[in-house]
This record gives structure tokens, C-alpha cells and sequence, in this order.
């Protein structure tokens, strides 16, 4: 395949703008969850001859390829059914309210999420809002089966972007059961920890899945939809009706490598990783003197509290992003209307996948929390120095992440690094 360094012969403005991205990636520290480098086997097959094979005359030969990646992806989350013709979320989720409901159903939902995704006459429903308790901020399981009992709603919905705890599956299943609805859960977030055996896993108490295969499962652009085999002909059905043909055979293929990939232990060590840098950011963020969102982190990501900071979230992402740390504010709802926590998502999953240290997690938490504490130009300054002599020898993807046996060429292993596409 022809070298993406090619572009500054053949095409040097086009470079430049590769150039800058890669230059941006590079030098910056993302703790943005959706945003994590690709499997380098991945984007190798996404770059292979198989992109020649994109229309419905070579669909037929995809057949094949399409049963064993949905049988490799089942065997993975132990699911029974899986349909995997989505590209997006926001279409996967789509999908699975044209399958499963009708227009004005009850729908109980975390957080409100999904919400967002009906855009349609046809997805008009009515809301209600479950989330964490205001003092404790945790999930009040009895006060979830209360309001479930009271609203009676078709479908519950768990997309705990904004939860950084591990999850109880079989009580919201009692839950969802005890008032005959349907359990969705989408784990676009925490997949590839959920794969990885790192946190519980929605099956087989969850009656529909969803996530991305990007972010934490370092795949490529895509979503699946796993359900119980009885919902797998309504969920195909509003797949067809819906216009969805499928993904590239490339895409299908890199994804069917890519779950290969996540099979092996040393994904599950990933996972491992992830969770304990979780752990030592929080660490660095509390030593610095910021005021996390409920306990102690159990998953990938930190909510850090920004009610009393002089800073709002929104701010504070800006101004980071100035210091090339890159993160996500969000408006945390709780189980009061009355009450919502103004925050920051910080999540490791990519800083893992570049091979950045527990240690360094831990310093690079304590000068974020300095600087969102006192926003001047010394700490500024100081977040920058970090950040710049962090990312200076880290790769886009780790070497210590790569499956055993893998063997590459210095120019393979340079590809994997920012200094291997300069020119």
C-alpha cells in the first residue's frame, strides 16, 4: 500500500492538514472517551485492498464475513444475537426505538439520555429521568424501582456516560421485569472494559445492547446492537426499513480482527491498566483539591465537580484545551430536577493506549487540579511543560499493547509514532 508520507509529493496541501492533525495528536493528552487510537491492525485493514468491495454486487461475498464477526462478537459478550449494519450510535439507537416501541410510550431513562436521538415524528415518547441521589451520588436502586412501579414505562434505558461506578445488571433487570419493560443498555463507553472482564457485563440481563467500536474497544467507526434472539428479527427488520446496508467490507473486516484481538489476555491486562490509571487520577485530581462526583471511581473516567470553582465546566474545557489537554464538560442530572452537578469527564482510555504511566496519571491529575483551582499563567504554564515532556516519546499506540507474536519492521514500528510520518 502506497505510505500516507507519499501525500507530500502528490499532494502537499492535503499533507499539511495531516500534518497538523497528527502534530496536534501527538503533542496533546486527550481524556476524551470516544476519542482512542485504532488497533494498528485495524486501520491496516481499513487502508487494504478490501475497501475495493463497497457496493450491494459484492455484498454477497461479504455474507461469510458478516456470520463469523457475529458470531465472534457474541461469543465475546456472550450474547445471543447481534446485528452489526449500524455506523453510528445515533442510528443504532434509532433502531432500536422504531423495534421495540411505539410513538408516546413511557421511557425511563438515566440521565435522559437517548432522548437526544429522536429527531423524528415517529420517535415522539415521554421521558422520564432517573439518576443518581444528590448526597450520595450513587444509583438508589429501591428509589429507580419506585419510579419504575409508578410510570410503569415500556422501556428503561442505562447509558451511563456520566457514571463512573460499576453497575448492578441483574437488580435493574428485576427492575425492568417487575414492571414489564424492556432493559437497554448502551455501554459505548465502557465495552471494551466490559470485554475485557475489568466491569460486569450487561448479560444476560439486559434484553438490548449497544455501543461504538471506536474508543474503548480501539476499533473501527462503527455500532453494534446485541439483543436476545427473540428482538433479532425486529431489530433487522427496522435495520432494512430504515436504509441501513451495512458496513464497508473493510470496516466488517477490521472489526471481526479486532474483537480476534480483544479474545487475548493481554487485552485484558488493558483493562487492568485502564482502571488503575482511572484511580490514580482521581488520586492527583483530590490531592490538588478537587471535588470528584461520587465515590471512588470504578471505571474509566473521573467526573470532577466543578460547582465550586471559579471556573464552569464549559470554561475549564476551553482553557485546558489551550494547554493541549483535551476533555468533555457535562450537566450530571440527579433523581431531583432541582439539583444537577456542573462537571468535567477526564478518561484514560487513550492515554493508556499511548502507554502513559499509573505515576504520571497521578502528577499529571495534581497540575490539572492546581490549574482549574488557580487558572493564571504560572500553572498554565506548567501544564504545558507536562504535557510536552510527556507526549514527546509516547507513540499513538503503545508497543506494549501490541498482541504477542506481532513482529514489525522499524518502519512498521515508526508508523506508530509521530516522528515515523514527519518528513
Amino acid at each position: 500500500m502506497v505510505s500516507l508520507s507519499a501525500l507530500a509529493k502528490i499532494d502537499p496541501e492535503l499533507f499539511g492538514y495531516f500534518e497538523k492533525e497528527m502534530e496536534h495528536q501527538h503533542s496533546s493528552l486527550s481524556f476524551i472517551p470516544d476519542e482512542n487510537t485504532t488497533s494498528p491492525l485495524c486501520a491496516a485493514i481499513m487502508g487494504n485492498v478490501l475497501i475495493n468491495s463497497v457496493s450491494k454486487v459484492s455484498y454477497n461475498r461479504s455474507e461469510g464475513l458478516e456470520a463469523m464477526t457475529s458470531k465472534r462478537i457474541c461469543e465475546l459478550f456472550g450474547a445471543e444475537y447481534a446485528n452489526l449494519r449500524t455506523l453510528n450510535i445515533e442510528a443504532a439507537s434509532r433502531v432500536v426505538f422504531q423495534a421495540l416501541t411505539n410513538r408516546g410510550d413511557v421511557v425511563m431513562s438515566l440521565d435522559l439520555r437517548k432522548k437526544e436521538h429522536c429527531n423524528s415524528e415517529n420517535l415522539v415518547f415521554r421521558f422520564i429521568n432517573f439518576g443518581i441521589d444528590p448526597k450520595t451520588q450513587e444509583l438508589d436502586y429501591a428509589d429507580i424501582e419506585k419510579k419504575a412501579k409508578a410510570n410503569r414505562p415500556h422501556l428503561i434505558i442505562l447509558s451511563p456516560v456520566n457514571y463512573p461506578r460499576d453497575l448492578d445488571y441483574a437488580r435493574l433487570s428485576e427492575i425492568a421485569k417487575g414492571c414489564g419493560a424492556i432493559l437497554w443498555c448502551d455501554i459505548s463507553q465502557t465495552a471494551g472494559l466490559i470485554a475485557s472482564h475489568a466491569l460486569s457485563s450487561p448479560f444476560p440481563y439486559a434484553d438490548v445492547v449497544t455501543f461504538t467500536v471506536q474508543g474503548a474497544m480501539q476499533g473501527p467507526q462503527c455500532a453494534v446492537i446485541l439483543t436476545r434472539r427473540e428482538y433479532g428479527g425486529l431489530i433487522d427488520r427496522a435495520v432494512n426499513t430504515s436504509g441501513h446496508r451495512g458496513l464497508l467490507t473493510a470496516q466488517l473486516a477490521a472489526l471481526s480482527a479486532r474483537i480476534h484481538e480483544m479474545s487475548a489476555p493481554l487485552y485484558a491486562d488493558y483493562g487492568k491498566a485502564v482502571l488503575e490509571n482511572a484511580r490514580a487520577l482521581e488520586k492527583g485530581l483530590k490531592a490538588a483539591g478537587m471535588h470528584v462526583i461520587g465515590p471512588e471511581t470504578q471505571s474509566h473516567f473521573v467526573m470532577v465537580n466543578m460547582q465550586d470553582s471559579a471556573l464552569s465546566a464549559r470554561g475549564a474545557q476551553e482553557l485546558l484545551s489551550d494547554c493541549n489537554v483535551e476533555v468533555r464538560y457535562a450537566q450530571v442530572e440527579t433523581s431531583r430536577p432541582d439539583v444537577k452537578f456542573d462537571s468535567v469527564r477526564f478518561s484514560v482510555l487513550s492515554a493508556t493506549t499511548r502507554g502513559v504511566k499509573t505515576q504520571d496519571f497521578e502528577k499529571i491529575g495534581q497540575t490539572i487540579g492546581r490549574y482549574l483551582l488557580n487558572p493564571d499563567d504560572e500553572h498554565a504554564e506548567e501544564l504545558r511543560s507536562q504535557v510536552a515532556r510527556l507526549t514527546a516519546t509516547l507513540p499513538f499506540f503503545g508497543r506494549k499493547w501490541l498482541p504477542e507474536g506481532v513482529s514489525l519492521s522499524e518502519a512498521e514500528i515508526a508508523s506508530l509514532s509521530y516522528s515515523g510520518f514527519k518528513r
